[in-house]
């Protein structure tokens, strides 16, 4: 890496041992850059001590988010300045568009320093169908950035709906957070289907933070829908969030709350474990306004082991799930086609294994050696050229 791009400084919102995709995508680019080319700004939080005294990368934790002051990312642009003639940076990235990007601006105008924005998905969707001033910042953000980096091309289409130049668009997937040569042993796989009652059914598995827009609900409608036909399958769901109570008791009158297992959140080795445990892997989201799936990770971690995915035609998830080759794709809120669809994969065995092995041909072409972190570098090397 040439002698422009050694010190990177990397704003976010959002970084581990926080959990969730964004910090997960955020420390793959992160901890592949060589040793020293990088520093962390993020929130300071009560747990993270112990993880940044063992990590390799220099991580700075300030509180970056005021209660009281306006604008609330004031902090952000303080200490952001505070870093900036700590390390002298060549180029500053962004995570979080309408609020680190406003510190981004602000360093760009007062210091010259160029600056990368990474999309989600959400944040720019939400951006560019709010209010007028929503839009009208966001548009000022990613005009002055040096480039873009997006999720997904859904992404990339509502950056452009803003006017960037796709010029300045680069596509850097998330990887899954598992590696793509995770393991697990039969005698594992065993052991789970034994702790959680599950014996030889079918079993369906979703992982996510419980909100509507995960589409939980139309998963548990399809199971019903299935086990009222006669069909042996059970559906364990990983994940925490506010729907929970909502969704066990959806389960309840559905009459099929002894054929679901609420797991909560769990460790890697037990996210893992189910992945190579289940039959399928199932998640439906739906876009709510401006509250879509940017991409999908978890479809990838399934097909690190193998497994079939369904997932909807929303948002970046058509980019995640490939029709027909690594899994199937359905409506958001169908029921009868999800039901459908799921039938087709429980009755035939050969389509499951072909679209795993489609799933992990698939990783290994644009996951493997590290490409899309690769892909990440190169833009990070443009940005700070054009200083």
């Amino acid at each position: 890496m040439s002698q422009t791009t050694r010190t990177t400084l990397l704003l976010t919102l959002e970084y581990p041992p926080q959990i969730g995709g964004i910090s997960t995508y955020l420390s793959y680019l992160a901890e592949r850059f060589p040793l020293g080319a990088i520093h962390i700004l993020a929130p300071e939080l009560s747990v993270t001590h112990d993880f940044d005294m063992e990590a390799d990368i220099p991580i700075y934790r300030r509180p970056l988010i005021s209660r009281w002051l306006r604008p609330r990312w004031l902090p952000a642009l303080y200490w952001t300045w505070w870093l900036y003639r700590k390390e002298k940076p060549a180029v500053l990235v962004v995570s979080h568009l309408l609020n680190m990007g406003r510190v981004a601006l602000n360093m760009r105008r007062l210091f010259g320093l160029p600056y990368i924005v990474i999309l989600h998905g959400m944040d720019v969707a939400l951006a560019a169908s709010g209010g007028w001033r929503k839009r009208s910042a966001a548009r000022a953000i990613l005009s002055q950035a040096t480039q873009v980096i997006c999720n997904s091309n859904y992404t990339a289409n509502w950056a452009k709906s803003l006017g960037l130049s796709a010029a300045k668009i680069s596509i850097v997937n998330p990887p899954p957070s598992l590696a793509i040569d995770t393991s697990i042993e039969q005698r594992q796989v065993q052991e789970f289907r034994q702790r959680h009652k599950i014996g030889d059914d079918f079993l369906l598995l979703s992982a996510g933070r419980l909100v509507t827009r995960k589409g939980f609900d139309i998963c548990l409608e399809a199971v019903a829908a299935l086990f009222q036909e006669g069909r042996n399958i059970s559906y364990v769901i990983i994940g925490a969030g506010p729907d929970k109570d909502k969704l066990e008791q959806q389960a309840i009158r559905l009459g099929i709350f002894d054929r679901v297992r609420f797991l909560g959140a769990v460790s890697a080795i037990e996210l893992a474990t189910a992945y190579a445990a289940c039959d399928t892997f199932v998640m439906i989201p739906r876009s709510l306004g401006g509250d879509i799936e940017g991409f999908g990770i978890v479809y990838l971690e399934a097909n690190i082991f193998g497994k079939p995915t369904v997932g909807s035609r929303s948002g970046g998830v058509p980019e995640s799930v490939l029709h027909e080759e690594t899994g199937l794709l359905v409506e958001s809120d169908n029921v009868t086609e999800l039901k459908n669809t799921l039938k087709r994969l429980i009755d035939d065995t050969k389509l499951r294994e072909r679209l795993g092995r489609g799933g992990q041909r698939r990783l290994q072409r644009d996951f493997g050696d590290d490409r899309q972190a690769r892909c990440f570098q190169a833009t990070v090397r443009r940005a700070a050229m054009k200083r």
